[in-house]
């Protein structure tokens, strides 16, 4: 059970965080994050399933039409240090049938790595995680991506139920780029079925988010 103090901290971050975010917006007319980045078509492929988890993505064989948007945090040029992003799309895998949404941003991957953030020359090589953990059942939940040596445009899923080590469970095969496309990605909205953020993620996360929304609406 999340106690108030954590609480109160969470809320008081997360709106810290979007007020910082804000400010980089007003000042540089554009998203203040993962501004730039390439959006693709992909497949998941789940073929080592987990069980027991309550998440019938991983829990199922199956293969999953997906999209996925590759970026850097700060849009800086190739070479320079930055923290890569990951964002996925699942269909059909979210509540009700509807997609879910993913972010994976460049960690390293031990207990206390894989939350948190890594800034890279080549992030886009290293692995990336989910950073915040969701419930899954009784468990904890973090997800992890990382690239495939010497097979390009192919991303490993692996598992991490409570801090234990990763368990693949499938490989995401990067597809065509779509020309043009800049969808929009809320875990918060498009949740994972099976899973729900604890409340002190919500609270650390809500605020940005709400701004992403806003500014996403402006922008359309």
């Amino acid at each position: 059970m999340t106690t108030a103090p954590v609480q109160a901290g969470a809320r008081a971050a997360g709106g810290a965080l979007a007020g910082t975010l804000g400010a980089v917006a007003l000042l540089t007319h554009r998203k203040p994050l993962h501004a730039k980045g390439r959006t693709h078509h992909a497949s998941l492929r789940v073929d080592a399933p987990l069980g027991g988890t309550g998440v019938p993505l991983i829990s199922e064989r199956g293969q999953h039409q997906c999209i996925v948007r590759l970026s850097r945090a700060m849009s800086t040029p190739d070479g320079w240090w930055d923290i890569g992003g990951f964002a996925l799309r699942i269909e059909r895998s979210g509540a009700g049938g509807g997609p879910a949404d993913l972010l994976f941003a460049s960690t390293g991957v031990g207990r206390i790595g894989r939350h948190v953030l890594r800034a890279t020359r080549h992030p886009m090589d290293e692995p990336m995680t989910t950073l915040l953990p969701v419930c899954a059942g009784a468990s904890s939940l973090l997800l992890l991506v990382r690239p495939l040596a010497g097979r390009a445009e192919e991303f490993e899923l692996s598992v991490g139920l409570d801090g234990a080590d990763w368990s693949p469970v499938g490989i995401i095969e990067v597809g065509a780029e779509m020309a043009g496309a800049s969808p929009r990605f809320d875990p918060l909205v498009r949740r994972l079925e099976g899973t729900s953020p604890p409340t002190w993620v919500t609270a650390l996360r809500e605020p940005a988010y709400r701004l992403a929304r806003r500014l996403g609406r402006r922008t359309h």
